[in-house]
């Protein structure tokens, strides 16, 4: 059985896990935004702005597309890792309550 500092340096590699996911995927979408302002000069307006053009419909070109569909699925792909790392975090704290 698990002492709670175990249980309590387990969470916290699980953070340190986390906090490198982020800056992976921070890493990863700068240069996809990057790739992006070569073909979508309407990023320089900002990204949320450029999301909802985008997601209207209006004029994106199919290289435009393509990286905007990149780019979500970067975002889903660290969201699914996060969460999964973070049920896991879960999972420890509830362990560690009951001892």
């Amino acid at each position: 059985m698990s002492t709670k500092e175990g249980i309590e340096s387990q969470i916290m590699d699980l953070w340190d896990e986390i906090f490198d996911l982020d800056d992976k995927s921070k890493e990863e979408l700068e240069a996809k935004y990057a790739e992006w302002r070569e073909v979508e000069p309407r990023l320089d307006e900002g990204v949320d702005e450029l999301v909802i053009h985008i997601e209207a419909m209006k004029g994106i070109s199919d290289g435009s597309m393509l990286i905007y569909k990149e780019v979500k699925e970067i975002k889903i792909r660290y969201k699914q890792q996060k969460d999964e790392i973070e049920a896991k975090i879960d999972a420890l704290n509830k362990e560690k309550a009951r001892m």
